[in-house]
């Protein structure tokens, strides 16, 4: 077992917060409110920004799918927070979980990964790189996102 302490990547971890908030910035409308939700259509199925909670400085959202993609599975959910004084967008939790930790210690009960927290930031911008590739409005199908 390798017993080196895992660090924390803190440049790795904000550059992926800020490109989050960027392709997030893309896809969100500058007067989009609490309670709103965008859906975009990526393949044969949706994906669904939810709007939890609009304040100054912060906006609170569900990322999920539509519908699962298969019927055992549940519906893969990510909660993120965007900061908006600070240009960030970080995975607050996912599929309804608690926040996880920035680290944990191998192996623990819950079987997470040292890394589960850039792990899922990581995820977030890759779901939001294909909304913003492939994706198009529901709203208004012939609206192509743009890059």
């Amino acid at each position: 077992m390798n017993n080196h302490q895992y660090r924390i990547d803190l440049n790795g971890h904000l550059a992926d917060c800020e490109m989050n908030f960027r392709r997030l910035q893309k896809l969100l409308p500058s007067d989009v409110e609490a309670g709103d939700c965008l859906r975009f259509g990526v393949a044969a199925n949706a994906v669904e920004l939810h709007i939890k909670e609009r304040a100054p400085y912060t906006t609170m959202l569900e990322l999920r799918l539509a519908k699962p993609l298969f019927a055992e599975l549940p519906v893969p959910a990510l909660q993120v927070r965007m900061y908006h004084d600070a240009s960030l967008a970080e995975v607050m939790g996912a599929s309804g979980l608690r926040p996880v930790k920035p680290r944990y210690q191998y192996p623990n009960s819950a079987m997470y990964q040292r890394d589960e927290k850039a792990q899922q930031n990581r995820y977030l911008g890759e779901w939001l790189s294909l909304c913003l590739s492939h994706g198009r409005s529901l709203e208004n199908p012939l609206n192509i996102l743009e890059i």
